[in-house]
């Protein structure tokens, strides 16, 4: 938590924890650490989320990325407002080893309803395996 106002601490992954849709729990991935305008999301690397090369998915990828991105928006909104993805950008830099992949999206730039963000995804080592960007709207609830 981060201190909020004059005493007060803010729960910044209260919204985005609270709107977590069904996928996660399919796919095998959670929100794992979070703050004001980033939040973490962390896949656990399972058989059925492989392609039939024996590597993860690129649409996997790509929803953890989003998720990590969309749940960056949510840490700064209010139960009243929510997002959506109107563009995306993916880039995938080197071979994911391990049986993780950890997502981290933060918020780049916001205007009233458009907001853009970014992404970093790592392996178990903590090596940078692809990056992306995101635009998200945002509109009343």
């Amino acid at each position: 938590m981060t201190a909020g106002g004059a005493g007060e601490e803010h729960d910044w992954l209260a919204l985005p924890r609270m709107l977590v849709s069904p996928v996660y729990d399919i796919l095998g991935f959670s929100i794992t650490d979070g703050g004001e305008g980033w939040l973490e999301c962390t896949l656990v690397i399972r058989d059925e989320l492989l392609n039939s090369d024996g590597v993860l998915h690129g649409g996997v990828w790509m929803l953890v990325a989003d998720s990590a991105q969309g749940g960056a928006v949510r840490t700064l909104l209010t139960p009243e407002e929510r997002t959506a993805t109107v563009q995306s950008d993916f880039r995938w830099l080197r071979r994911l080893e391990g049986d993780r992949l950890r997502c981290v999206g933060r918020v780049a730039r916001r205007t009233r309803q458009v907001w853009h963000t970014s992404v970093e995804c790592f392996d178990v080592a903590g090596t940078l395996v692809a990056t992306g960007t995101g635009t998200f709207v945002v509109v009343p609830r």
